[in-house]
């Protein structure tokens, strides 16, 4: 037998902490990201309201309407789509989370481990750290809707190539 025959994979068992991570004092670098999604909603948003108001001043609407965009939108959402992506640390790994092991290991061997997650603590929560949430939760968004897109252009395809489109 050679010695590769004897060697048997062992898969570590490690406890850990998990300890909300922050990428960036403000999250710039997340809003330049969802700033695609970001804008196309509040151009509808915008333009909704502006027809829908009875106050006859366009700027007044954007002002107002953009104000709402983000009290009613950008910020409830954001941060909704932060909290449910850092619920499932084992599917979204490093997304908003930095991992504390509770016992050293050899360096070789970490990409054999298996995490047990004890632990969460989250940072404190101030202005800054609510803008940055919602920042991170609409990049998770706009991956979401860019995969989701994806998938539901694939019977659209087929049922405009079907029907003589784009032959």
């Amino acid at each position: 037998m050679s010695n590769s025959e004897e060697t048997k994979f062992e898969q570590l068992q490690i406890d850990a902490d998990l300890l909300e991570a922050t990428p960036s004092a403000n999250g710039l670098w997340h809003w330049i990201l969802a700033s695609p999604l970001l804008l196309f909603i509040a151009w509808n948003w915008i333009a909704i309201a502006d027809t829908l108001s009875p106050i006859p001043w366009m700027w007044v609407n954007i002002v107002l309407s953009g104000i709402a965009f983000i009290a009613l939108l950008v910020l409830p959402l954001g941060n909704l789509g932060f909290l449910v992506v850092s619920m499932f640390p084992r599917i979204f790994q490093h997304a908003g989370w930095e991992l504390q092991p509770r016992e050293t290991y050899e360096i070789e061997r970490m990409y054999s481990a298996k995490y047990t997650y004890l632990k969460r603590a989250r940072a404190t929560t101030n202005w800054s750290r609510i803008f940055l949430r919602a920042a991170q939760g609409w990049v998770y968004l706009e991956i979401f809707v860019i995969f989701a897109g994806a998938i539901l252009m694939i019977p659209l395809f087929w049922s405009a190539s079907q029907f003589g489109f784009g032959s």
